[in-house]
């Protein structure tokens, strides 16, 4: 052992003593908010009638094909546009698509977004109108909600400005 010199102080070695661990709380922590994956989108699934009936409404009327339309809505549809009274069956549906084609010269429809889901379908509409009584030409912006049962459509609402349809 070595033997201690009064008054001489002891040299600081090179090598660090390790710092003591900090100190761990005993509070609880405040959980965080679970992180949620970003949505991606799927692909329709295959023979899904509700999804395949909404590729259906869209290629139709894209393509203005009112007679094979007709096929699509049960006997007793009923049809809501805004300011209007429901129409009810099959044959209210017939009325309003010849009140269309004479009110409308030529119009062209795109759809901006399609939803489904369970038995409805949700499709966003852009579309530009030419008015056969002025030749006026104007955009109009609507949504289109359907409920489908057995396949068919039974129920559907339209959303839209009806002032963009004065001529």
């Amino acid at each position: 052992m070595a033997k201690k010199v009064p008054g001489k102080k002891k040299r600081a070695s090179s090598a660090r003593k390790p710092k003591p661990a900090a100190k761990r709380s005993t509070r609880a922590k405040a959980a965080r908010p679970a992180r949620r994956k970003p949505a991606t989108r799927r692909p329709p699934a295959a023979g899904d009638p509700v999804r395949e009936l909404a590729r259906r409404i869209v290629e139709l009327t894209v393509n203005q094909n009112d007679d094979e339309s007709f096929a699509l809505y049960a006997d007793n549809v009923e049809s809501v546009e805004p300011g209007m009274p429901a129409g009810v069956g099959i044959d209210a549906i017939r009325q309003k698509f010849a009140m269309w084609r004479s009110m409308a010269s030529d119009s062209s429809w795109q759809a901006r977004n399609v939803w489904v889901d369970g038995n409805a379908i949700i499709i966003e509409w852009t579309g530009r109108v030419t008015f056969a009584a002025t030749g006026k030409v104007a955009d109009l912006n609507e949504i289109a909600i359907h409920e489908v049962a057995n396949g068919k459509i039974v129920r559907e609402r339209f959303y839209y400005d009806r002032s963009a349809l004065q001529a």
